[in-house]
């Protein structure tokens, strides 16, 4: 079943940091690309962030804007276009019993996975990760079809390709997002419960101390000894360095004991040509032999 259909509207917000009034002709981009595939647009009064300040409003204000566009009937998704840091600052402002009842999908990506994933895990409804100003970027024309399947089409079906590290199969409802980003929600109600889940992760920032230091916090809250597998997307920094050792060994290593299955995947993360990851639905992947 599709998210949207043409002549849906949709709402577009900053929950995260807000993003700079230069960049409005981003925006328009995005405005006109979600209008050519007959969608309407209805924008947050939280979308820019202020003269002396990185928000686009208090965390009340963010809070209150996005539930009023989740109860806004005309609107049929909501799509963030923010990132950075703040998005956690919202969570203890959401009335969560107004989400489920909407049951209006959300999608954001990098900062914006402790919304997708405290959506999931107090609602049970899934959230999507995307993001939504690849549409105005260099590869805008591919992502408008990369939209349509993950969005007007069936999003349950993975469009990316996997290469296997270890294993050749895994299954089970999708949680995580950014690394980083998501274990903001560790020791909160918003983090999900990791037992049979698959792990997917993705970086834009850090090297491999980093991701050493944040792997081990997810092995030390036991979701290497729970999940079903872990699947990775880009991790730019360290990818674009060259890193070592590099995001493949590292989550190797961590994870040999438990012999869990795990895939990597360049086509989610923070690049302008990377896929849609339903968070909080039920995903299979298995090798493909040629």
């Amino acid at each position: 079943m599709s998210v949207l259909k043409s002549g849906d509207t949709v709402g577009l917000i900053s929950c995260s940091d807000g993003i700079c009034r230069d960049d409005h002709s981003v925006l328009n981009k995005i405005e006109q690309q979600l209008n050519q595939l007959g969608l309407k647009v209805k924008i947050a009064e939280t979308i820019y962030r202020g003269a002396h300040s990185p928000f686009s409003g208090s965390p009340q204000l963010r809070a209150s804007e996005l539930l009023r566009l989740f109860r806004d009937s005309e609107i049929k998704a909501v799509f963030d276009v923010s990132g950075g840091d703040s998005a956690n600052q919202i969570l203890p402002f959401l009335d969560f019993d107004t989400i489920r009842e909407t049951a209006v999908p959300f999608v954001g990506i990098s900062d914006l996975s402790v919304i997708n994933n405290a959506i999931y895990a107090r609602t049970g409804l899934p959230a999507y990760h995307y993001r939504i100003k690849n549409l105005a970027g260099g590869f805008a024309e591919t992502q408008r079809t990369i939209f349509e399947h993950a969005f007007m089409g069936n999003a349950s079906v993975p469009t990316f390709n996997v290469r296997w590290l270890r294993g050749n199969q895994m299954s089970g409802i999708v949680i995580g997002g950014n690394i980083r980003c998501f274990l903001k929600l560790a020791g909160t109600n918003f983090l999900p419960d990791p037992a049979g889940k698959i792990i997917f992760l993705e970086a834009l920032g850090g090297g491999s101390a980093r991701m050493a230091s944040l792997l081990a916090q997810l092995d030390q809250l036991s979701f290497f000894n729970e999940c079903s597998g872990v699947l990775l997307g880009t991790f730019s920094a360290m990818q674009a360095k060259s890193s070592e050792p590099s995001i493949e060994q590292l989550v190797l290593e961590i994870t040999e004991r438990c012999h869990l299955p795990l895939a990597k995947t360049e086509q989610l993360g923070h690049g302008e040509d990377a896929h849609s990851l339903p968070i909080g639905l039920p995903m299979r992947f298995v090798e493909t032999r040629q």
